[in-house]
């Protein structure tokens, strides 16, 4: 899920008061603090897997209302006394019909109940189906938008907002086999979903059914439909693994021929992402259906598997969204603590498709990245990881500075760290190979980057996924005996108490007349000293050059070089000095006297004439010690004097 403006999300409302009867438990969770209200889910979810879901739905553009029929095949898991599953409490619950026999239920708590009597054994498939009706409150958007003419309704159930259009099982650890969704709606308009349009029939009274059908699994909020004024319009992917075989594209777009022709340029861009994502990550997962868009003003896109569903076509929206049919449909996250495992690599895509297809992109991977960092580090705290007692605040799950943004640079930090694009990327195949299908949590990513890379990436996941804040860099750099080069580098962090250090890679730039160097340091402690072999003279040092790491750089400081050429007879005196230097040269020639206070900075330069062997220097700097360099062809030394008033 992408969204454009800051990502302001309805809070679940539902108090769990009172039990139901027959004294069924259940999982209530707080939203946002002690006096927040909680949301409600019932354990007797668990008891069953959903094998099958058929979704027949009759809805117009511009109305929230909708007349549904929704039926399950499920298998029971353990002995079921009553069958539970989620609908909000406004939605009219007509019938319910268990294996064709009409029965009874109750509801409570934004859930319907069916008891059983006898117990149904485990191992047992019912089919049950709910007739309801009702206007939505939630989950669905609709209205007329006045620049292009569009007229639309459109669902969006990430991620507690399913139950508020049909009765779902929202647990994230049960994925539906198989799916059918028929909509239908009036004559004029089309009607978008999941999957492959098996069918459209004309029915009585000017209305007409679109029957889509997916036959790969899919997680609850993943459903969806959409009607609306569109025109059709289609473009085909060919991967290379499909050897000249080809995907279809499919968009249903507003039909404004105008606003179409301006999109256009975008949505054709979609064949091109979805060839170099299947290149990166592995054969796009749903390629014996279709990918494509449907649009609606959601405020962004969602990631319906096979269709997503969007308010606008720029190319960080399309890849966003079609990112995700890899990194949220295929392999789902096992719990929105684990958002980022969706959303993380779903913007780090776009940043991908920036690097990879640049010229598909009006802004460069690299200010991209810039940009991501400027926001993480707009705020001193925050985990990519959603700490559990968050894991009901969409506020918090759908933190675009922390799930989506740092998320998306901690995964390049770690693309970096494995020092290898060929490990990174088989990390990346082997995760969607490994839970194709079906979920994952943060410890199987993390245990599949360990295997591919052949790292221990504990303190990588502890300081950056589950920690906090980022790191701040000092340097302080000069040359020793000639071919040294002697970095001291200190690290801060914005959040001490709970990421005191950050280890791991880092890259610093040596810029020198002679050429510049890139060299890598594993930083392990808060300050340390790195000496490297390095015979050029430096001239600046750069942290990050290449932007790898989410940092700030708080000093870069020359301190006093002790670099030797032969060392020459030089008197200076008097030392200490008031006011006036003398120095006397032996034979060797001296191109430059610089004197530099403790910090390696210069705060006085004297250029020497040819020939002459001694000077004299007025001195009008402050009580302290200060070193005097003579720079010659040969090579450099260094003597150390007091200024004393």
């Amino acid at each position: 899920m992408y969204k454009f403006t800051s990502i302001l999300f309805l809070l679940i409302s539902i108090l769990a008061q009172a039990q139901p009867k027959n004294s069924i438990t259940g999982n209530s969770r707080s939203v946002e603090g002690s006096n927040s209200i909680e949301y409600f889910q019932n354990n007797k979810m668990n008891f069953y897997d959903i094998k099958y879901l058929k979704l027949e739905i009759t809805a117009q553009p511009s109305s929230r209302a909708i007349t549904g029929v929704c039926s399950y095949k499920v298998i029971t898991k353990q002995p079921l006394d009553t069958f539970a599953i989620e609908l909000k409490q406004s939605m009219f619950l007509d019938s319910v019909y268990v294996n064709n026999g009409k029965q009874n239920f109750t509801r409570n708590s934004d859930h319907i109940y069916i008891p059983f009597a006898p117990v149904v054994n485990a191992a047992t498939e019912l089919n049950i189906t709910f007739y309801y009706k009702g206007t939505v409150s939630a989950g669905i958007y609709a209205g007329v938008d006045a620049n292009t003419g569009l007229q639309y309704t459109a669902t969006l159930s990430e991620s507690y907002q399913a139950r508020e259009w049909f009765p779902a099982k929202q647990l994230l650890n049960d994925k539906i086999d198989s799916t059918d969704i028929w909509i239908t709606t009036d004559l004029f308009f089309k009607a978008g979903s999941n999957g492959l349009l098996k069918q459209v029939v004309d029915l009585p009274g000017n209305r007409r059914q679109y029957q889509w059908s997916c036959r790969y699994p899919m997680n609850y909020y993943m459903p969806c439909i959409a009607v609306g004024n569109y025109l059709e319009y289609k473009n085909y992917a060919k991967p290379a693994a499909l050897r000249g075989d080809s995907i279809l594209v499919l968009h249903y777009i507003v039909d404004n021929q105008a606003y179409f022709n301006n999109v256009k340029p975008d949505l054709d861009k979609t064949p091109a992402f979805i060839e170099k994502f299947s290149e990166l990550y592995g054969l796009y997962p749903f390629y014996k259906e279709k990918y494509g868009h449907v649009q609606a003003n959601i405020g962004g896109g969602m990631e319906h598997q096979t269709m997503s569903t969007m308010a606008g076509f720029d190319p960080n929206l399309v890849s966003h969204e079609l990112a995700h049919q890899w990194f949220g449909d295929n392999v789902t996250c096992a719990s929105w603590s684990d958002i980022w495992l969706n959303e993380s690599f779903a913007t780090y895509s776009s940043q991908l498709m920036r690097e990879k297809l640049p010229a598909l992109f009006p802004e460069s991977a690299a200010a991209n990245l810039i940009n991501l960092h400027n926001n993480i580090m707009s705020a001193p705290g925050g985990s990519v990881y959603v700490p559990p007692a968050e894991s009901y605040n969409e506020g918090r799950i759908f933190n675009s500075r922390l799930s989506y943004n740092k998320g998306a640079a901690v995964v390049h930090n770690l693309r970096f760290e494995m020092q290898s694009d060929t490990l990174f990327f088989n990390t990346l195949k082997t995760y969607q190979q490994r839970f194709k299908d079906t979920f994952a949590a943060t410890p199987d990513f993390k245990l599949v980057a360990e295997q591919v890379s052949r790292k221990n990436l504990t303190d990588f996941f502890n300081q950056w996924i589950y920690g906090e804040g980022y790191p701040t860099y000092s340097v302080t750099y000069y040359k020793k005996d000639g071919d040294t080069l002697v970095l001291n580098i200190s690290q801060t962090t914005s959040m001490p108490a709970v990421t005191p250090l950050f280890k791991g890679l880092m890259e610093y730039k040596i810029s020198s007349a002679q050429g510049d160097t890139i060299i890598k340091i594993s930083q392990s402690a808060n300050d340390q000293t790195f000496k490297i072999y390095y015979t050029k003279s430096p001239a600046g040092v750069e942290v990050d050059p290449n932007n790898w790491v989410i940092n700030k750089v708080g000093s870069v400081i020359r301190g006093v070089d002790t670099i030797t050429a032969t060392q020459p007879k030089v008197k200076i005196f008097p030392n200490p000095v008031r006011s006036t230097l003398h120095i006397k040269l032996g034979r060797e020639a001296y191109e430059t006297i610089q004197i530099l206070d403790v910090n390696g900075r210069s705060v006085q330069i004297n250029s020497l004439s040819p020939g002459a062997t001694v000077y004299t220097f007025p001195i009008t700097l402050s009580t302290g010690i200060y070193f005097v360099r003579f720079i010659s062809k040969k090579g450099n030394f260094i003597k150390k004097i007091l200024v004393s008033r």
